[in-house]
């Protein structure tokens, strides 16, 4: 049925961890240090995340040290991690039990009753909204998010043994070893193709997590994936169909967006924090899954209504000379549409929007498909590729998506280094502006030099 071991928490004490700064990973090192296990890890690159393990006593070291692996039980490689490691390659020649992130995952899912959230898009921001909703009810839910909760200032912590709430993640086929006892799914679209080659592939996987899902399972019925997904698998739809069970009305979009959730007989009313008809969906989402399986909505609500959301989605980071500076996540296509949406409804000025593309494999597949999106700000700046560890493909550069705003009648200009950026905008932002630093790559490191500049000349 699985294709990985998996790996038993009640039969380990210690743990190794390849490519632990990683958010999947890093965060299974924190819930696994907070249980009592003994965590190490490596990774090839510094970083704040790699430094963060430490306060909860993971060890960590960078590069490769295949002598300091020994006294582990297992040795758990992210998927991303090449079979040819040092450190993997010299645990199997140990003879030591080796294994992917998925089969630790599917070992955490069997020791916690385990609620995922799935979908192309809003994933993460879902889980996050879940913790913060069952956290207003009086409970501690053990949790594995992809990102670092705003409100929390982490993003995997270990709580009640009763429930996990975990991102189920569809890369890498991620969550096809997921033994889950209710599942969210916010929409499928095509991601992630390096993998799974096709989009019907990729829905396959979609049906087959859900089919072994051993509980509820609602999906946003808006969605033509998630639409496709209940013709084939048990789904309770939320959203704004009319053939919805959970049914959003009334959606009024501004800053702080707030909607009308009719299901299993009741009305609520919420208003969030943060905009965007995406955020509308992901907490009606929430809501609907925690409804089927029983909780209390009230004290949800509540909670959704003093939720922050997670850094890197949508979050302010400064606000100089009447400029605002925004910091967000978004790298596909639909996401970018939606961020650009989200922006407008709190902009007085112009929308400025430095998109960094993510990976070469995404950009060769989706380039063309991110022009109209961006097209939609007042001004574009495209950088290039970011690689996320993937080699360089011929042909394939931050261009693409330049040429296909162009063609979409986008004002975008090409500026191939980050570190031309402040310059470039300090000359060029004007009071009541949004800028909007998008991408899933170093971008977000830019911010506070932008702001700096900017700061420099008022």
């Amino acid at each position: 049925m699985f294709d990985l071991p998996t790996v038993d928490l009640d039969e380990i004490e210690s743990v190794h961890m390849i490519g632990v700064g990683g958010a999947g990973m890093s965060g299974l090192a924190k819930l696994l240090a907070q249980r009592g296990i003994r965590v190490t890890g490596s990774d090839l690159k510094p970083s704040a995340v790699v430094d963060s393990l430490s306060g909860v006593g993971v060890e960590t070291w960078i590069g490769h040290r295949p002598d300091q692996i020994t006294g582990a039980d297992v040795v758990v490689a992210s998927s991303a991690v090449p079979e040819h490691d040092p450190e993997l390659s010299a645990a199997r020649k140990a003879g030591m039990l080796t294994a992917r992130r998925p089969a630790l995952l599917r070992g955490i899912t069997m020791a916690f009753p385990t609620v995922g959230f799935s979908g192309t898009h809003g994933k993460t921001s879902s889980t996050a909204m879940a913790v913060a909703a069952l956290r207003a009810c009086d409970q501690d839910p053990s949790f594995i998010v992809g990102g670092e909760i705003s409100d929390l200032n982490t993003g995997a912590h270990l709580g009640s043994s009763d429930l996990l709430l975990l991102e189920a993640d569809e890369a890498f086929g991620t969550f096809r070893h997921l033994q889950l006892v209710g599942l969210g799914v916010t929409n499928i679209e095509a991601d992630h193709l390096d993998y799974y080659r096709t989009v019907t592939a990729l829905e396959e996987a979609f049906a087959l997590v859900a089919s072994r899902t051993d509980g509820p399972v609602v999906g946003c019925i808006d969605d033509p994936g998630v639409r496709r997904l209940a013709e084939r698998s048990s789904v309770i739809g939320y959203g704004t169909s009319e053939d919805a069970a959970w049914r959003i009305e009334d959606v009024t979009l501004t800053a702080s967006p707030s909607f009308s959730l009719t299901g299993r007989g009741a009305t609520r009313r919420i208003r969030l924090q943060q905009p965007g008809m995406h955020v509308v969906n992901n907490a009606a989402g929430v809501l609907a899954l925690f409804g089927e399986l029983g909780f209390d909505l009230d004290c949800a609500v509540e909670g959704l209504e003093k939720s922050t959301g997670v850094r890197r989605r949508f979050e302010v980071k400064a606000k100089i000379c009447d400029i605002t500076i925004i910091d967000d996540y978004a790298h596909h296509p639909t996401e970018v549409a939606s961020t650009i949406s989200a922006a407008r409804t709190m902009t007085r000025g112009r929308l400025w929007v430095v998109f960094q593309p993510h990976r070469y494999t995404r950009t060769a597949a989706l380039a063309p498909s991110f022009g109209t999106p961006l097209a939609g700000a007042d001004r574009i700046i495209v950088t290039n590729v970011y690689s996320a560890g993937e080699r360089p493909q011929p042909g394939i550069t931050g261009r693409l998506v330049d040429e296909a705003v162009r063609a979409s009648g986008g004002d975008v200009t090409y500026v191939e280094r980050l570190a031309d950026l402040p310059e470039l905008l300090a000359g060029e932002l004007e009071p009541g502006d949004t800028l909007v630093l998008m991408g899933a790559g170093d971008i977000a490191t830019m911010w506070d030099q932008i702001a700096d500049r900017i700061g420099e000349g008022s």
